[in-house]
């Protein structure tokens, strides 16, 4: 091939690139984006560009592979529009050192302007009564038994004694609705979620929210903050908490409804001095056939607005968190964290997180023409069509990528979650008391033979 008609296949290659990319993904992790992320100059001859080494580490996650079978197959994606590029023009050690020569902030640039561009994009689309709505959970992740990660991250230890795997506690805040991962904290797995969950209200919600948590959340501290920040919640309430408050009649005239008025401990008024030191809630107990009864308090406090069944049937949508959470680790690959340090750790972590953000931004396009929510369609299978389309993109003529696009889009609006009435998932060993320690027991959430004979 002589220097013209490589040129010209390389100015090909760059139009296709500049105009719709070579995979579905680059519409929205554009060229633009990764120049503003990165601002230093690259050399001309590099091949590991900042841009390129995400690539490879979204590969990983994509295609679920090691390291060392996802660097081919990324590049067999260039094959058809670069013919001429060799077979295996990096080596996994090369891309390991471009890794660690990035910054987490550069992951981290990248992660927060998807997250900018979608609300820019989409507005208030898949929000409830004008509430974005949100979701505040944590899991456990097994990380690679590194000895620098251990100091970190602990390993999980019991009567058996201790892992080989370092451990860490993952806290996400997400869009209930869209599926979106709108900030996440990583701390060891003996640390407290409550605080993490404070640190990400701080940081991420805002004024008009609506966040929905389970029964770990609902403390003075977090209520509080909410408060201060102008945001509303919807929180499972623990039975004794809040046991001995006074109740004050709603307007709905429901005796399974209450308000109450909680005073805030005197350290917590000086730290929200612009907050009064009291302020009213409202709690509601229902019963769902086979369950405890259970308790929700909330600051939404207009009955009429607000239902008291409606409210019952919205906290369920929590339990999307529960899915999402093993869509990063089974769907992604964030069960299978390769680094062994922790900036490594934390930018395989705004990868992965990164790539579900995108492949939501997708499933929006989707709920959109399916006049449904981006939750509502099976991520595992959207991943899948996406990854079909990815090779015909980068090797059909350009003229071809908007209708191969649309197809796609059209694809993913058909792949809705089958709902399937009255189907229960009750947790493992879910039929006998917890030890929480100290004397404290959690009764299971459905209701065991005895008991409802008794009732």
């Amino acid at each position: 091939m002589n220097k013209s008609s490589i040129g010209s296949m390389r100015e090909y290659t760059i139009k296709n690139l500049d105009m719709y990319g070579i995979t579905p993904f680059r519409r929205i992790l554009s060229p633009e984006m990764f120049q503003e992320a990165y601002r230093k100059m690259v050399h001309g001859s590099t091949i590991l560009i900042p841009e390129v080494v995400f690539w490879l580490m979204a590969t990983v996650s994509l295609t679920e592979k090691s390291m060392a079978g996802a660097i081919p197959a990324f590049w067999g994606i260039f094959q058809g529009p670069l013919p001429f590029l060799p077979s295996h023009p990096v080596t996994e050690e090369a891309f390991c050192t471009a890794r660690r020569k990035l910054k987490a902030g550069f992951f981290k640039a990248i992660f927060q302007s998807v997250i900018q561009r979608y609300q820019e994009h989409f507005g208030d689309s898949f929000h409830w009564k004008g509430f974005r709505l949100l979701g505040i959970d944590g899991m456990k992740m097994s990380l690679p038994g590194s000895s620098k990660l251990k100091p970190y991250f602990p390993p999980a230890s019991n009567q058996n004694g201790t892992s080989k795997s370092a451990q860490g506690l993952l806290v996400g805040l997400v869009g209930l609705w869209n599926g979106l991962c709108y900030d996440f904290k990583m701390t060891s797995s003996k640390g407290s979620e409550q605080a993490c969950a404070r640190q990400l209200i701080r940081r991420s919600v805002r004024a008009g929210d609506l966040l929905m948590c389970d029964r770990n959340f609902p403390d003075y501290h977090t209520l509080a903050l909410l408060v201060s920040r102008g945001a509303n919640f919807l929180f499972h309430l623990p039975g004794h908490r809040y046991r001995g408050l006074a109740h004050m009649a709603t307007a709905s005239g429901r005796n399974d409804e209450w308000y109450v008025k909680l005073s805030l401990p005197k350290k917590l008024a000086e730290q929200f001095a612009d907050l009064p030191t009291e302020f009213t809630a409202r709690i509601m107990r229902y019963q769902r056939d086979g369950f405890r009864p259970s308790l929700l308090i909330t600051s939404l406090l207009d009955t009429e607005m607000y239902r008291y069944d409606e409210l019952v049937q919205l906290y369920h949508e929590r339990w999307r968190q529960e899915t999402m959470h093993r869509e990063w680790k089974y769907s992604l690959s964030l069960a299978h964290l390769r680094s062994t340090t922790i900036k490594g750790i934390f930018k395989e972590v705004y990868v992965q997180l990164t790539i579900n953000n995108v492949v939501r931004w997708l499933m929006s396009e989707g709920a959109e023409t399916a006049k449904c929510r981006p939750v509502d369609l099976k991520f595992l299978e959207c991943k899948r069509l996406i990854m079909s389309r990815a090779h015909a993109m980068s090797t059909t003529e350009a003229e071809l990528l908007p209708y191969i696009y649309r197809l796609l889009i059209k694809d993913i609006s058909a792949q809705k979650i089958l709902v399937r009435p009255n189907r229960s998932y009750p947790r493992k060993n879910d039929n006998k008391p917890r030890n929480k320690g100290n004397g404290l027991y959690v009764q299971p959430a459905k209701l065991q033979e005895e008991d409802r004979k008794a009732i």
